[in-house]
């Protein structure tokens, strides 16, 4: 059957076209109908399949048990002079820095300043908050919300990302705020 393909496929005008033909004997002119459905497009798509991955050597050669090495074997090889190199040592890696941080204002210094004054005021609406009235309550869970976010802004200042630290600083005094009036 045609109809099912295509339904199968995604293209439902034929679904809406017997809507239709049922609901000629049944709809009035003000009743809502479905939008005419758009016409069916396929956009060929093309897979490019990444190169395989190359295959991991394969693991330790097995080991016999009951066989014993001949006494050769069990000698201990003699240590490296000391111009030798051990042949298992390993070069070290260069030690690359991190990038600079992106500067997205040239008054870095006053945009901190801000973001302080933000995080020193909710400091002080914490400050206000008597601990006691929280124990086991939601307020006791947002007391300890609002000190992390203090503490993750202080991290976002330190490493200059500013504007996660006034996003922090600011959750951090609008809940500080909120516990200090209750």
């Amino acid at each position: 059957m045609r109809f099912s393909k295509d339904i199968l496929n995604g293209d439902l005008r034929s679904l809406y076209l017997g809507w239709l033909l049922c609901a000629q004997e049944t709809l009035e002119d003000d009743d809502l109908e479905p939008p005419v459905p758009p016409p069916h497009t396929v956009i060929p798509v093309t897979v490019v399949e990444a190169p395989p991955a190359p295959q991991a050597p394969q693991g330790p050669a097995p080991v016999v048990v009951g066989r014993e090495e001949p006494p050769a074997a069990r000698r201990q090889k003699p240590a490296p002079t000391p111009n030798e190199k051990p042949p298992d040592a390993v070069p070290a890696q260069p030690v690359v820095p991190p990038a600079p941080p992106l500067q997205t204002t040239s008054n870095v210094t006053g945009v901190e300043s801000e973001i302080r004054k933000v995080m020193k005021q909710a400091e002080e609406d914490l400050g206000q908050v008597d601990r006691e009235t929280l124990k086991n309550s939601d307020r006791n869970l947002q007391f300890n919300t609002a000190r992390r976010f203090l503490q993750e802004a202080e991290e976002a200042l330190n490493v200059k990302n500013l504007v996660f630290a006034k996003e922090l600083a600011d959750k951090a005094a609008t809940l500080a705020a909120a516990l200090a009036k209750k």
